[in-house]
């Protein structure tokens, strides 16, 4: 147990190793861990396994110190200075004692051994930890750095840090692969790295993207599916930066003319987040984006992505079928993985053998094989379909359908007792008939396998501190198809802009789906080779909504606006 709690958490293999847990504990614990990304520490806690303070004890012994009042404890503003905000914030720490070398640091969680390592060098210092609760530290965090929308102010302080590395360091050629690298590993490079990344996770982006210019380095965040700017530093900051994410996910900073991709899984304000990190080769230097995954952020539970309860029920039969084809389809970005996840989670019994092809594997899901695909190896979908049907699974997920041979070895899955999950890039439900005969599957295949196509969309929902209520003019009902009389009473609404959405009007994102059950009749239109649309009337016809009709229900519920859903449906 403890060698499979390792690579979780240290204070779950803390806890273990004291027998301080059952192993039911230790399992509800790891699961629900996976799934949501709570703490350890959090669940411990909420679990009522023992309180915040017998949790501070046992962690303050097996770490050699103490848990302190932080309330109670008076700091000089000389130490409170002595760790730059963003420092403090990014690993809720409060400096307690300043010496000559060393520094005392007060935090409420565990810290692991690579934190310490990194800490005493962002800080020039030996560093020491005493405990205090946890509402106490983010208090005090409050009250001595100020609020967490100063964050943007930080940077030009960083830049000037920065500047102050000096020409030589920063100056390096493209080629100068030692002077990059210590560049990359200076302290104030390294500090602006880590406020990047705690923005980006506190303004829960995405993705961030890293863009080299002729003349300039611009950062941009994507939150809500939009991108937004972040102050430019300066451009020859662009080499040490880029350079300092490559160490952190631990790809070769000396090549610069192929394409490459690596993780990075750290802790940001105590949350556990994995970075999924891409770097391409451009005319003025590597374009490096990376995508955020925050499982405290992304739900997996199939009852948390916001259906409407008839196309929840049905999408509950479909993947409890014992084989076929599921398809969820929609544009790059619409969380077609992280439905096919839901619905993965909750059929992820122990008599149950669940395998997945991905690229790349985005979440690490208890008791499923998931296997990332990488076509540089021969590891493509094809390939490692064909290997999963001599793995005995009952259900398989394939991360895309791209091509005839990956369509034909699902198909084959699906005729032979498997049930088969998949993605495929159409605009809309229906389209995926055609998609995959225009492929070059034979129709009577296609109607024989597939059950069920879910469609989908992503919109921005309107922020609850800054929605406002309007009359909509006739303009916009005729655009909507809708009558005075299917309004009613109801206002439509829009975000003013406010402090908790960054002036945007939107906070958070919620789905818009079209089911589409493969009837008889629908069955005899793809043998017959009919094309998209009259597949799409006749599924209308036996009940299903359009993406369009979806959204026009969040729009009367109050969850979006007019603009977004003309926008994507």
């Amino acid at each position: 147990m403890s060698e499979e709690v390792e690579i979780l958490d240290p204070l779950l293999e803390l806890l273990v190793d004291q027998e301080l847990l059952t192993s039911e504990q230790v399992q509800d614990i790891t699961i629900e861990h996976q799934n949501t990304g709570k703490t350890v520490r959090r669940l411990v806690i909420d679990m009522e396994i023992m309180s915040e303070d017998q949790l501070l004890e046992i962690i303050a012994g097996y770490l050699g110190t103490y848990v302190i009042n932080l309330p109670a404890t008076d700091i000089a503003p000389d130490i409170i200075h002595s760790v730059p905000g963003n420092v403090a914030r990014m690993y809720n720490i409060v400096p307690v004692e300043v010496g000559p070398n060393s520094i005392q640091l007060c935090t409420f969680e565990m810290m692991s051994p690579q934190v310490m390592d990194e800490l005493m060098f962002v800080l020039t210092r030996d560093v020491t930890f005493v405990l205090s609760r946890e509402e106490d530290l983010h208090n005090c965090l409050n009250q001595f750095y100020g609020d967490v929308t100063d964050v943007k102010d930080m940077l030009s302080t960083l830049e000037s840090e920065i500047e102050e590395v000096g020409d030589s360091l920063l100056a390096t050629g493209e080629d100068d692969d030692k002077g990059l690298e210590e560049a990359a590993e200076s302290t104030p490079v390294i500090r602006f790295v880590n406020l990047v990344l705690y923005q980006a996770v506190n303004d829960r982006a995405s993705d961030i993207h890293f863009e080299p210019f002729e003349k300039e380095f611009r950062i941009r965040y994507r939150v809500d599916g939009a991108l937004y700017e972040m102050a430019p530093p300066a451009r020859r900051l662009a080499g040490p930066i880029i350079s300092r994410i490559k160490v952190m996910s631990g790809l070769n900073i000396a090549e610069r003319r192929l394409p490459q991709d690596g993780r990075i899984q750290l802790s940001v304000a105590g949350r556990q987040v994995d970075l999924r990190v891409s770097t391409l080769p451009t005319q003025f230097g590597e374009s490096t984006v990376l995508r955020v995954l925050d499982r405290s952020v992304v739900s997996l539970d199939l009852e948390n992505l916001g259906m409407p309860d008839d196309i929840f029920n049905n999408l509950c039969d479909d993947i409890a079928l014992p084989n076929g084809i599921l398809i969820v389809t929609g544009p790059t970005g619409s969380g077609k993985t992280t439905t096919l996840y839901a619905g993965l989670r909750r059929i992820n019994k122990v008599e149950t053998k669940l395998l997945t092809a991905e690229e790349p594997v985005e979440y690490d899901i208890e008791g499923i094989i998931q296997v990332p695909i990488n076509p540089a190896v021969g590891n493509t979908f094809a390939n490692v379909l064909r290997a999963f049907l001599r793995q005995d699974p009952d259900i398989i997920m394939v991360g895309e359908i791209r091509d005839v041979e990956t369509a034909q070895i699902a198909v084959q899955a699906a005729l032979t007792g498997h049930l088969v999950f998949a993605t495929l890039h159409t605009n809309d439900a229906a389209g995926a008939v055609t998609r995959l005969v225009d492929m070059g599957l034979e129709p009577f295949l296609v109607s024989s396998t597939l059950r069920t196509i879910l469609g989908q969309r992503l919109v921005r929902t309107i922020c609850e501190h800054c929605k406002t209520p309007y009359k909509p003019d006739r303009e916009i009902l005729e655009r909507l198809k809708l009558s005075d009389a299917d309004v009613g009473d109801r206002t439509f609404n829009y975000g003013a802009g406010c402090s908790n959405c960054n002036g945007t009007g939107y906070r958070g994102r919620r789905g818009l789906y079209e089911h589409l059950r493969v009837s008889n009749a629908i069955r005899q239109l793809i043998n017959d080779r009919k094309p998209t649309l009259m597949i799409q009337q006749k599924a209308i016809q036996q009940g299903m909504r359009t993406l369009r009709q979806d959204g026009v229900r969040n729009v009367l519920d109050g969850y979006t606006t007019v603009e977004e859903i003309i926008r994507y449906t």
